[in-house]
């Protein structure tokens, strides 16, 4: 009996005899149904603001919908478990600052999810320095001046925060563990919006925080920017030296914005999504709104966000064990 052909085959089993590059091509396509965002902080702030941006323009070059979902709570963990119990085909994704990646590992010992293990890392947005800024009436209007009084004054400085091992927490570590900022008193609060609000009021005298979130305090003069923990001047606050010009360039200090996997999405879906979004990156209105922001565009490959994801992580890392703190 002549030999029957696999199309032939095919047919006669009740399968569409289809052209195998059209099998792939439906096999491969990418996306083929609207994704999600899981954003881990509530609606309005400058993550979220920068999880939209890149969703929009997702949606409208690949023709799908892009649904951002905010699941705030528990430093990221309740986005991070809701994200990592949705199918890893690459149509859900972790938008997320550097906490829940770069901190929770070391605040928590029970931390429900490992993201080195767990996430495949696709896209780094920006990276958003830190400002240290203060009360008008703190006696210190340079970088250097602030330095002294913090050492001067030991525990009597009263130095607000975000919140225990936020960045904004961490930073005041890292001037102290480089033998620069003294012994201040830590007031952590539950997010920047109140630490700030502690600040305007002179209950605190100085804060290192994102420059979007200080910025409109410091242009009505209701507080003063000392300097910003980059190696450049930010767009935001042109006017701010940094720590560099001001004579402590190791002095940095960021948090930053990404996009994730799930750690078993296919390689070559990880990597168009962040071809993707370096090309939005690249648009020139996306690079001015995000320095509008106080954002540093970054982009580039999976491979280059894991790296600065392992680094960032080793460096806080630290700091966490030099403050002892812990959320357990």
């Amino acid at each position: 009996m002549a030999a029957i052909s696999r199309r032939a085959g095919l047919a006669l089993l009740g399968f569409p005899a289809l052209p195998f590059s059209s099998a792939k091509a439906q096999t491969d396509a990418f996306p083929s149904r609207p994704m999600r965002f899981f954003v881990p902080v509530s609606a309005g702030g400058s993550a979220d603001a920068q999880a939209r941006l890149v969703a929009q323009r997702l949606s409208e070059r690949w023709g799908q919908g892009v649904v951002v979902e905010n699941r705030p709570g528990a430093n990221g963990i309740v986005a991070a478990q809701a994200f990592l119990q949705a199918p890893a085909d690459g149509h859900t994704v972790y938008a997320t600052p550097s906490g829940p990646i770069a901190i929770n590992p070391h605040l928590y010992r029970r931390l429900p999810y490992d993201p080195f293990r767990d996430f495949a890392f696709a896209s780094l947005i920006s990276v958003i320095p830190l400002v240290l800024v203060a009360h008008p009436s703190l006696p210190a209007n340079t970088l250097q001046e602030f330095l002294a009084l913090s050492r001067g004054q030991g525990d009597a400085l009263a130095h607000a925060s975000a919140g225990i091992g936020t960045p904004s927490h961490l930073t005041i570590a890292m001037t102290r563990a480089m033998g620069q900022g003294g012994n201040p008193t830590h007031v952590p609060f539950g997010g920047s919006a109140p630490a700030l609000t502690s600040l305007v009021s002179g209950h605190t005298m100085a804060m290192w925080d994102a420059a979007v979130s200080a910025a409109p305090f410091v242009r009505d003069n209701r507080l003063k920017a000392i300097a910003v923990a980059h190696p450049t001047r930010l767009a935001l606050l042109p006017d701010v030296p940094t720590t560099a010009e001001q004579g402590v360039p190791e002095l940095l200090s960021a948090t930053w914005m990404s996009l994730c996997t799930h750690a078993a999405t296919p390689p070559d879906r990880v990597r168009r999504l962040s071809a993707e979004v370096d090309r939005i990156l690249n648009l020139p209105d996306v690079r001015e709104l995000l320095a509008s922001q106080g954002a540093i565009v970054r982009g580039g490959t999976p491979e280059d966000f894991a790296a600065f994801a392992r680094a960032e992580s080793e460096k806080w890392g630290r700091l966490v064990r030099e403050t002892g703190a812990s959320m357990d």
